[in-house]
């Protein structure tokens, strides 16, 4: 089981010996959640964006409803005396855990409830997930003070070292998707207040992790895979001139089905802003089509490319989605690659993501290219009939 220092203390302090459930029952455990509970809460640091996950949240709730639960196996973990377990279980009435994603942004996530309202409180265990939740906190308090943007966004307060957020669906936000036109809203809510023109050259340099060293990633596979998307990028940006401008804003950065709620009203509420940041233009639109069409729904590179016409059409010309799809698609592959050459647990998502992302990028340098080549025929043609 990873180390859980950071949450229940020392081992061999003082303190209380608790029954856990640990979820799965087999493989890397995932949630803890002390075995007394009957309701499913570490269900709660689930996000349910599609019917699949709607469908097994229910019916966990109904099993637990009649003490049953889903497959797990029983541990028990030393409670250390002060620890900040300790110290939320005198706070909450009701606590679980979500152990983290592996990688070098890991983070433990406790849900924790009292009365009506319930946080999730983000607990950094490593030097990145702690910047990821200084960025966060920053932002949601800068969020917080724009009239426009305040009521999408959750509270947030410090609890010691690790950042409490408002769980928004007590205030009636659900897992439902957006309509396009509230998805642009919000893309142009944070344009309008951040907006800024950066060279070509200037933008590759800053979408790069600042905190990642890297070498390649050991399996020769995964290694391949991260390469073949560089290469896609790379080539890319090669049908650009280095001084093209781009028009670029601080986004959310993983503007997802998942971290995007909606509220009765048809609004979002906005959770997770740990890489909010400088983008490119329309990065946000394009995030929440592409990682529900990869990560959800396997949708082939061509189909995406339809789904991103009929989002960014109304807004962008077809040179414009080329270029900026394009540069979506290069920051994607620029930032992830890094994290995947650091990351020893590799999922079924990270082969879909590279996989997709290339096919698109090697589709989108060919198209740009046949375009600027036709463009240039046409000059020249125009140059000789005058």
């Amino acid at each position: 089981m990873i180390d859980l220092t950071a949450l229940f203390g020392p081992k061999g302090a003082p303190g209380d010996d608790i029954t856990f459930r640990a979820f799965p029952r087999r493989g890397p455990e995932r949630w803890l959640l002390e075995a007394h509970y009957r309701r499913p809460l570490h269900l709660e640091t689930w996000p349910r964006a599609n019917r699949r996950a709607q469908i097994i949240y229910g019916a966990a709730r109904i099993l637990g409803a009649f003490g049953l639960r889903l497959p797990s196996r029983r541990v028990v973990l030393r409670i250390a005396d002060g620890s900040r377990y300790d110290l939320y279980r005198r706070r909450f009435d009701a606590l679980a855990v979500f152990l983290g994603t592996a990688g070098p942004n890991r983070k433990f996530v406790v849900f924790a409830k009292k009365g009506a309202t319930a946080w999730f409180i983000k607990l950094p265990i490593g030097a990145q997930s702690l910047a990821l939740a200084l960025t966060e906190a920053a932002t949601l308090n800068a969020l917080a003070e724009d009239t426009e943007l305040a009521g999408l966004v959750p509270r947030c307060f410090w609890i010691g070292d690790a950042l409490a957020l408002e769980d928004v669906r007590s205030t009636g936000a659900t897992y439902a998707p957006l309509d396009n036109k509230e998805v642009l809203r919000v893309h142009d809510l944070l344009f309008a207040r951040s907006q800024t023109d950066v060279p070509l050259e200037d933008l590759l340099q800053r979408l790069k992790s600042p905190n990642l060293t890297t070498a390649p990633h050991p399996k020769r596979d995964i290694a391949a895979r991260i390469d073949r998307a560089r290469r896609a990028a790379h080539a890319f940006l090669e049908t650009f001139p280095p001084e093209t401008i781009v028009a670029c804003y601080d986004a959310h950065g993983d503007f997802t089905r998942w971290n995007v709620l909606r509220a009765p009203d048809g609004t979002a509420r906005i959770i997770d802003w740990e890489l909010f940041g400088l983008r490119p233009k329309f990065f946000d639109p394009f995030h929440y089509k592409v990682s529900q069409a990869i990560l959800v729904h396997r949708t082939p590179a061509k189909a995406i490319l339809k789904q991103i016409d009929k989002i960014a059409i109304q807004t962008l010309d077809r040179t414009s989605i080329m270029m900026y799809f394009g540069l979506y698609l290069v920051s994607q592959v620029s930032y992830y690659g890094e994290v995947y050459e650091r990351q020893e647990e590799q999922g079924a998502q990270l082969y879909w993501s590279l996989e997709t992302w290339t096919d698109l990028l090697v589709y989108l340098a060919k198209a740009h290219l046949e375009a600027n080549t036709a463009n240039a025929v046409c000059t020249e043609n125009l140059g000789v009939a005058q």
